[in-house]
């Protein structure tokens, strides 16, 4: 199986979730412009190229669907962990960006919004299709790591990039699900509802489709 589909499958097996007034806020608040230049409010304008880059590569542009960095899921992330994380979040967040940039091998960090596609694709992937037997083993790490003053150590480089490609995975999923593309325009969608019918299927109500958050 190649690489993208194995983030493809992973990533879109995971349900829909509810939408709460405070994350619909955030996502609100994400500039949709393109004129206007995105500048991370947590991680560097450096690390906000490779997070969008992430995105992307787990929920790329389509013939029918836009990607997810179109639909403003990285300003979703940033925002998000700025303000809802725990301190401690935080701080494994960065170390997690942090780790990943480093498996991508660059040293300067303004090299980092030149990094390929290909490349931050390869390490989403290799911790996604990771064993149940090497999960359990990061997760343990992850565990141990929080906390803890010792990011440097070799040992917990896996479990920080492990831990925060899942993070921005779940993330990311999360974000496009709630955007206003995909709720209006994907998704069976009616601001105004009609009458009650329990009794009929969801193909004869929606046409097949999942009714908007």
């Amino acid at each position: 199986m190649q690489r993208r589909e194995v983030i493809k499958n992973i990533g879109l097996s995971l349900g829909f979730v509810a939408a709460t007034p405070t994350l619909m806020s955030i996502l609100q608040s994400c500039t949709s412009d393109p004129k206007v230049t995105w500048t991370p409010e947590f991680f560097t304008q450096e690390e906000g190229s490779v997070l969008s880059k992430m995105v992307d590569v787990i929920l790329p542009k389509t013939d029918d669907l836009p990607g997810a960095a179109e639909l403003n899921v990285p300003q979703f992330i940033d925002k998000y962990i700025k303000e809802v994380y725990s301190p401690e979040d935080q701080k494994l967040a960065k170390d997690g960006m942090r780790a990943f940039t480093a498996k991508l091998g660059v040293e300067d960090p303004k090299d980092l919004p030149g990094v390929k596609d290909k490349d931050v694709e390869k390490i989403i992937a290799d911790a996604l299709s990771l064993g149940e037997d090497q999960r359990r083993d990061l997760d343990r790490k992850l565990r141990a790591y929080k906390g803890s003053d010792d990011g440097a150590a070799p040992e917990n480089q896996d479990a920080l990039v492990f831990g925060f490609v899942k993070d921005v995975r779940g993330k990311t999923i999360y974000g496009f699900k709630i955007s206003e593309y995909i709720g209006e325009e994907v998704l069976a969608y009616d601001p105004i509802p009609g009458k009650q019918q329990g009794c009929i299927s969801l193909e004869e109500a929606t046409g097949g489709k999942l009714w908007s958050l």
